[in-house]
């Protein structure tokens, strides 16, 4: 399937996926600071993700009427459901155990979207690309394993989480709904009115609701970005750049929170972000030429 896209979708589908992914990695570190129960947390998350891309559609639109926001197919709306449920099990996952934990699990994604892919969707998986997901999975078991503040069950939420995005992705290529911004909006909005019964609003601290809102901000953009991709191309090559917020999300949480991964680790990663860039320059010149 990648081999009938065009050099300029594949690098713009590229872009889309890393720019994306790099804008998520600061999210684990976000959800520990705020210090918010889950519920009030998500629910602040979910409003501020759908205030900011709500925004970002109105300046697309330029004062057009938004009344097509809600006009989803049924994948769409699924799209929206798993984007609640997926980001409830992560969050728990980054609050009951370690973010290195958290993110080396999401970060097996690709490997599991590539072959939901070939399984529901029967995508063809370019060789380049099934190297570089082994090369990924193989790498992230050496990457930032941090056994001080792990939990069985913040692992088994990782998982959940891990298997929910990639189902996603699947989504992604199926929906014929025209804007994939209008998807990411709309699930924010759900993700809102999903946990409010179960939020507390009321103690929620100035800096709190600060934090919240870079949340939501960080959350609304990335996804948005990410959800774009699979236009271009495929949905394993869109995963393929996952395992980017494992690496550098958890260096991130190294510098600021002193979670060192170690050396091996580092060099692990510095070969993940290898693996991705050769693929991607790869395919972009193949469906170049």
């Amino acid at each position: 399937m990648y081999s009938r896209l065009s050099g300029g979708d594949a690098a713009r589908g590229a872009l889309l996926a890393g720019l994306g992914v790099l804008l998520l990695s600061p999210d684990s570190l976000l959800i520990r600071w705020i210090q918010l129960d889950l519920w009030t947390l998500m629910f602040l998350r979910g409003l501020f993700m759908f205030l900011t891309l709500l925004g970002l559609n109105l300046i697309i639109r330029r004062g057009r009427s938004l009344g097509g926001l809600f006009r989803l197919d049924r994948h769409a709306w699924a799209f929206a459901g798993l984007m609640t449920v997926s980001s409830l099990f992560f969050v728990a996952s980054v609050q009951t155990t370690s973010i290195a934990h958290t993110l080396i699990i999401v970060g097996s994604t690709p490997a599991v979207s590539a072959l939901l892919g070939r399984w529901l969707l029967g995508e063809r998986v370019a060789r380049g690309t099934l190297w570089t997901i082994g090369i990924v999975v193989v790498g992230l078991g050496f990457v930032v394993y941090d056994g001080a503040r792990s939990s069985l069950l913040g692992d088994l939420y990782a998982a959940i989480a891990c298997l929910l995005w990639s189902f996603n992705f699947i989504l992604m290529r199926r929906t014929r709904t025209p804007s994939h911004l209008s998807m990411m909006t709309v699930s924010g909005l759900v993700m809102a009115l999903a946990v409010w019964p179960l939020a507390q609003l009321d103690g929620i601290q100035a800096w709190q609701w600060q934090l919240g809102v870079l949340s939501g901000l960080v959350v609304g953009l990335s996804f948005w970005m990410i959800s774009m991709a699979p236009r271009y191309i495929p949905a394993a090559e869109v995963a393929v750049f996952m395992p980017l917020e494992s690496v550098f999300g958890s260096l991130l949480a190294w510098w600021l929170l002193g979670e060192f991964p170690g050396w091996i680790s580092v060099a692990a990663g510095s070969v993940i972000i290898l693996a991705i860039m050769l693929n991607s320059y790869f395919q972009i010149r193949k469906t170049s030429a």
